[in-house]
């Protein structure tokens, strides 16, 4: 039996997802692959001890939340309520869990979903010191994160 490394998946996953996004324009499907590489890369990086980019932004949400709760109120109280937000557009596609699903129809800013899945993913990339392959680093090129 062969033994692969899951960050091995993860890349290729990830890679996959950016070849379908940007050559296919097949969002969804990217919005998938992205999906399974962020969270195989943030298990990886949970289970060494480190803190992967789902729960550091759910941590700072958390926080902005509470030291502003006064001026803004961003309709969530529990890190779970912000975490179950921040994966509605990839977890809506794959589940029907209620009444409002019962048309099977999905909602989302699919471009920008995939994007920011992609770039998710990217970021436990770099959490873990994995080199860039040509096919990430041409996204990253492609589609920047801005700061601030």
């Amino acid at each position: 039996m062969i033994a692969y490394p899951k960050s091995s998946i993860a890349l290729e996953y990830l890679e996959a997802a950016i070849e379908e996004r940007e050559l296919h324009r097949r969002y969804f499907a990217a919005m998938n692959l992205a999906g399974v590489a962020e969270e195989l890369l943030g298990k990886i990086i949970r289970v060494n001890g480190g803190v992967d980019q789902l729960t550091s932004t759910v941590d700072m949400l958390s926080t902005i939340q509470k030291k502003f709760k006064d001026q803004m109120d961003l309709g969530f109280n529990t890190k779970k309520e912000f975490k179950n937000f921040l994966g509605s557009a990839k977890n809506g596609i794959k589940h029907m869990d209620n009444g409002k699903d019962s048309n099977a129809l999905f909602h989302c800013e699919v471009e920008m979903e995939s994007k920011w899945l992609i770039q998710a993913a990217i970021r436990n990339l770099n959490l873990l010191n994995i080199q860039h392959s040509a096919i990430v680093k041409a996204f990253v090129i492609k589609h920047p994160e801005r700061s601030g």
